[in-house]
C-alpha cells in the first residue's frame, strides 16, 4: 500500500470510530432510560472520588507549576481584537470585550459594597456604624441588572442534551490519540467510555443552564467563560527541576487537561464568590433588624471581604487590559 492509501484508510477508520461513539451514546442513554423506569430513581452525578480528583489536580499541579495557554487566533468577527499581541495578554485565553461586561458590572457593584464594609471597620459610633450597615444591606439587596443588551444563548434547552450536546474537538482529538495502539476489544471499551463521558457532559450542560436561569450572577461569570478561545499549545512555567521530574514520571499535562484545569479554577472562584455574597446578603439583612447598639458587623465585613477577594481572583485570570477596557465601558453606560 502507498502512503496516501494508508492515510485514507486511517481517516476512514477514525470516521467509523466517531460514528460508533455516537451510536454508543444513544445506546447508553437508552439503557439508562430503561433502567430508570424500573428503579424510578437515578442520580446523574459523578462519584465523589472523581470530583475530588479534579480539585486535587487543580490544587496540586496548577498552583505549583502553572501552565499558561497560548491564545489562539479568534474567528473573523473578532479579528480586530485578535491583533493584540499574545505577550501583552500574558498568554491568557481570549474572549471578546462584550462577553466581560456583565461580570464587570457585577465587580463594580461588589467593589462599592466592599468600600462601605471598610468604613464600618473604622467606625466607633454605634449609630454611625448601624447607618453604614443599612447602606450595605441596601446595596446587597439591590444588585444591578447585569445583562444590558448582551445576547444570552442557552447552553441547551431540553433534557435530551445528553444526546445532542457534543464535547469539544480538543477532547475528541485526545480520545482518538488515546485509542492509538489499542487492540479491537480495548478500542470498543474506550469508545463506550467516551460515549458515557459525552452523555454526562450533555447532562451537566443542561443542569448548569437551569442554574443560570435562577442566578444572574452565575450567568454573568459563565457568559464570559463560555466565549473563551484557547490556543493549541501551552507553556509550562514550572522550574527546571519540576519539569525534569514530570518528564521522568510521564506527568506532563495534556492540552485538554490544562484547559480543564483553567476552567475549573475559574469555576472555583465563581462558586466561592456566589457562596460568600449570598451569606453576606443574609447577614446584612439580619443585622438591620437588630438594635443599633448591639450590632456586631465583624462577620458581615469578613463575608463581603471574601466575596470581594473571590471576585478579584476570578478577574486575575483575565488580561489586565481587557479588564480595564471593560471597566471603562461599564462605568460610562
Amino acid at each position: 500500500q502507498t502512503l496516501s492509501e494508508r492515510s485514507e484508510i486511517q481517516i476512514e477508520i477514525e470516521r467509523v470510530a466517531d460514528q460508533l461513539t455516537i451510536t454508543m451514546r444513544w445506546l447508553s442513554a437508552l439503557l439508562i432510560a430503561c433502567f430508570s423506569r424500573q428503579s424510578n430513581s437515578l442520580a446523574f452525578t459523578r462519584p465523589t472520588s472523581q470530583r475530588h480528583n479534579r480539585r486535587r489536580f487543580l490544587s496540586k499541579n496548577i498552583k505549583s507549576c502553572v501552565a499558561i495557554l497560548i491564545t489562539g487566533t479568534p474567528i473573523s468577527a473578532l479579528a480586530d481584537e485578535a491583533e493584540r499581541s499574545v505577550n501583552s495578554r500574558g498568554g491568557r485565553p481570549f474572549a471578546p470585550l462584550q462577553a466581560l461586561l456583565p461580570a464587570t458590572r457585577l465587580k463594580i457593584w461588589v467593589d462599592e459594597a466592599y468600600a462601605l464594609s471598610l468604613e464600618v471597620k473604622t467606625m466607633q459610633d454605634p449609630n454611625e456604624r448601624f447607618r453604614t450597615v443599612k447602606l450595605i444591606n441596601e446595596k446587597l439587596s439591590n444588585p444591578p441588572k447585569l445583562f444590558q443588551g448582551e445576547k444570552i444563548e442557552k447552553r441547551t434547552s431540553t433534557a435530551t442534551a445528553q444526546l445532542s450536546t457534543d464535547i469539544s474537538s480538543a477532547n475528541k482529538d485526545q480520545y482518538q490519540l488515546n485509542r492509538k495502539g489499542f487492540n479491537l476489544g480495548d478500542k470498543m471499551t474506550a469508545m463506550m467510555n467516551q460515549a458515557d463521558v459525552e452523555r454526562q457532559w450533555g447532562m451537566l450542560q443542561y443542569a448548569e443552564s437551569k442554574r443560570e436561569e435562577g442566578n444572574e450572577m452565575r450567568g454573568a461569570f459563565n457568559f464570559y467563560t463560555r466565549q473563551l478561545t484557547f490556543g493549541d499549545e501551552f507553556m509550562l512555567t514550572a522550574s527546571s527541576e519540576e519539569r525534569k521530574r514530570m518528564i521522568r514520571n510521564d506527568e506532563l499535562p495534556t492540552l485538554t487537561a490544562v484547559i480543564t484545569s483553567d476552567l475549573d479554577r475559574r469555576d472555583l472562584f465563581r462558586n466561592q464568590f456566589l457562596t460568600s455574597i449570598d451569606d453576606a446578603t443574609a447577614e446584612a439583612a439580619y443585622l438591620v433588624g437588630q438594635n443599633s447598639e448591639e450590632v456586631d458587623a465583624k462577620d458581615l465585613v469578613d463575608l463581603v471581604s471574601q466575596a470581594h477577594g473571590a471576585c478579584n481572583s476570578w478577574f486575575s485570570l483575565i488580561a489586565p487590559e481587557d479588564v480595564e477596557d471593560a471597566s471603562k465601558e461599564a462605568r460610562h453606560e
